[in-house]
Formats: structure tokens, sequence, C-alpha cells
């Protein structure tokens, strides 16, 4: 999975979904969609890739997704969707009137007029009557919006767009539209975002995305010459264009996932992992990378036995072994080194001492000798991460 494209290798299966992630301007047109469907509903995604609407399970919908690729359609699956089919958009594997809602992000704006045309006619007869179709669209150029509403129009009697991302693009989009397209931004301000930090790209990208949803809660229009456009079609009378079934409390809430009888931290939406984490990523199975030293704070009303997998990918292991600590409310519980590549399993027993003295509050620690800067050797690279470890399956025994 480590050539997916999704989201900068970022997990929005709704586990690991952070509630912060809704500022998020990468995740823009998600939480649009997440605003815009009917807890309760069916939904296809067409276009699937590796699960980008996973989050709207937490909506409870049954959600199902194509794709012309395998390996996405599979990894889809595994990412929370409740079935997952690998076909041509145009050709799909549906009874007519299956699904609430036919979904696409960035799926819909390279095909040809006739290509075009047999998936729009597609969505239509999946679509119940009065089910809606929505969609975001790359649109670099200002007749694109028109265009593409005219041929939703040969199919559905109403249809609505918006055009975004005119004035709040990511920091990775600021500079990818000035290479391949001569978006016109100043000097100065290229610059600054080519020194950014990866954590200070994260922070813009959050401001960008905290605006980008004021303009869409105040009804703000924008010139048509935005970059991206979102679509809402059907053939009954259209809703409000933005937060028709808004409700995020869903975010802010999230059932303990165990393992067996041991409770997930990764999945936990009450523990805390400090800024020596970053988000998890598609690494197989989802991981958290870490910096030199991670911690992360949880509640349990006692502790027997921890376990979790990790793995590395500084380069020498064999010359170099790295060194790790793994500490427990300051006490360390074990120290090793690896020097393999691969996945290990670790467990680690929790003396009944440090348990009981803990009062139900703990705090766990990772510390590394060194870290790697595995992207530095890419040309044109703005990954500035300093990385030892990816972590996951960080499971408590109580």
């Amino acid at each position: 999975m480590s050539d997916a494209n999704f989201v900068s290798n970022e997990v929005l299966d709704a586990r690991y979904f952070k509630a912060l992630d809704r500022f998020d301007i990468r995740f823009a047109p998600t939480m649009w969609v997440y605003d815009n469907v009917r807890a309760g509903s069916e939904v296809l995604h067409l276009g699937c890739g590796a699960g980008m609407l996973a989050l709207l399970k937490r909506k409870g919908i049954t959600l199902t997704g194509v794709d012309v690729s395998h390996e996405f359609a599979l990894a889809a699956r595994r990412n929370g969707y409740d079935a997952t089919f690998a076909t041509e958009l145009s050709r799909l594997p549906f009874a007519d009137a299956s699904f609430d809602y036919v979904i696409s992000l960035e799926s819909l704006g390279n095909g040809g007029n006739e290509k075009g045309d047999a998936v729009l006619a597609e969505m239509k007869r999946v679509l119940r009557p009065g089910g809606l179709t929505l969609h975001g669209i790359e649109c670099v150029s200002t007749s694109r919006g028109e265009e593409h509403a005219d041929r939703f129009q040969k199919f559905f009697q109403h249809v609505a767009w918006e055009p975004r991302h005119a004035l709040c693009l990511s920091s990775e989009d600021f500079l990818e539209q000035t290479d391949k397209y001569d978006l016109k931004v100043e000097a100065d301000f290229l610059d600054y975002l080519h020194n950014l930090s990866f954590k200070e790209r994260r922070a813009f990208d959050i401001a960008m995305g905290y605006v980008f949803g004021k303009v869409s809660d105040l009804n703000i229009r924008l010139p048509k010459s935005g970059l991206y456009l979102f679509l809402k079609a059907s053939d009954a009378p259209l809703g409000p264009f933005y937060n028709e079934y808004r409700d995020r409390s869903a975010l802010f809430s999230c059932a303990e996932a165990e393992i067996g009888k041991a409770l997930c931290l990764d999945r936990n939406i009450d523990a805390r992992f400090d800024d020596g984490w970053y988000e998890p990523t598609m690494l197989p199975p989802v991981a958290r990378w870490m910096g030199k030293r991670g911690r992360v704070r949880f509640h349990a009303s006692g502790l027997s036995a921890m376990s979790l997998d990790l793995t590395t990918n500084v380069p020498d292991l064999r010359m170099k072994p790295l060194g790790l600590e793994l500490l427990l409310n300051g006490v360390r519980l074990c120290a090793f080194s690896l020097y393999n590549y691969g996945w290990l399993e670790l467990p680690v027993r929790v003396p009944e001492t440090l348990s009981s003295e803990a009062n139900g509050e703990f705090e766990l620690e990772l510390r590394a000798n060194r870290t790697s800067q595995p992207c530095q050797a890419s040309e044109g690279s703005r990954d500035d991460r300093e990385l030892s470890v990816a972590v996951c399956n960080i499971a408590v025994h109580q």
C-alpha cells in the first residue's frame, strides 16, 4: 500500500480520525460529504481508493465502494467499508435503485464525454427515486464548472454546483498549483511555504481548513476561478448545498476498540498521543510513526501486561542497531535493540505494584537512541520528519 495516493498517506478510518481533523483543508471534501448525507442511509462511493469516506461509518451508514484497482478495493474494505468491488465505474454490479447516495471525489474529472456519460447513466440507474449524487471534481479551467453542470443536467432534473479552493488551499496544493498550472502567488509567500517544516504545514492546513469551513457555514459565494468544485444532482428538488444533515456529535465520541480482552490505545478516543507521534499512516498494518520519543496517556482501572507491534526503516541496522526503551509512569519496563527489519510483536508484563500505585492514570513512553530522515533523498520533497519506529496495536491488558 505504500504507493496509494491517499491524502498524504493519512488515515480517515473512523477509528483513527480525530475531531480536530475536521478543520484540515485536505479533508474538506470528505467533511462536505459527511455533512450532506443522512444518518443510516446506504452510500455508494465511486473511485473509493483506499477508503477516503470510511468516516461515514460514524453516522451508521452502510458504505459500499468500487474502484478499478483491486488493491484499492481491498484496502477500502480493510479500512471499514461494508463491501467493495473492483470494477469499471461504467458497469456497476448492482441492481437498479440500490442506493440513497452515489458519491465520488476526484474520479470524474478526466473522462471523455462518452465515458463520462456512461458513468452518469450508471449513477442514475443505481440511485433510488429521489436519491442524491454528490461529487468533488478537480476543475482548473474557469469554464469546466459549467461543462460539468451541463453534463449532469442531461441525466438529472436538479443540479447545483459551487467552486471551492479559490481562497483556501493546502500548503502542498499551493506549491503544486504554481508548478503545474501557473497559479499566481507572491514569491515571498511561496518561499515561506517552501521553508515550512512538516508540523508547520499541518498547522497551516488546519488554519486554511477552518476558513474554508466558515465560507460554507456563512454561504459566501466564491469566484468561478476555483480549482475544485462541489456538485449535487438529483431528480428531486435539492436541499441546502452545505450542511443538509450536519451532525458532528459522532466525531467527538467513539467506542473503545478492543483486541481480544485488551484495550487498544491506537483506536481509543480517550488516549492522548503527544507531539512525538505523527498521524496514522497506511502502513500494513496501520501505524503511527514516532520521532525520537513518543508518549501516550490513558486511563485504565489496572494493568497486568502490555503489547505493541513496531518496525523501523532507519538505515544500517546490522552495523548500528536501533536502541529502544519502554517506560510506564517513568519506570523502565524493558530495553532492547532492533537489528533486523520487519514487524516485531513485543509483549511486556507490568509489575503489580506499578499498576496499583498509578490510581488509574498511566503514561506510556517509548524512546529511541537515533532517528533518520527517510524522505530527504527525494528531489523536491518537503518532508523533513526525523523518524525512528512505526508503532501500532498498542494494547493494554487489564
